[in-house]
């Protein structure tokens, strides 16, 4: 099944300023089931973005490690 990248609207307490701060990931095989299933589990503060297409993690030095990468499209 897809999974769906979200993010969530809130105050930043940092600085105060009304911020997108990342949120789950979710499950669905469209946009429409995400967004269902983020109201059916309590997640109804998330918003769906989109698809989550891969996850490039970082090399000790902050670049990106693109040999490791998650593909999510396969």
């Amino acid at each position: 099944m897809r999974k769906w990248v979200t993010y969530v609207d809130a105050i930043n307490p940092a600085t105060g300023q009304l911020t997108n701060f990342h949120g789950p990931y979710v499950s669905g095989e469209t946009k429409e089931e995400a967004e269902r299933y983020c109201e059916r589990n309590g997640l109804g503060y998330c918003r769906v973005d989109g698809p989550l297409v891969a996850e490039i993690p970082q090399k000790t030095d902050g670049s990106p490690d693109w040999n490791n990468q998650v593909d999510h499209e396969q």
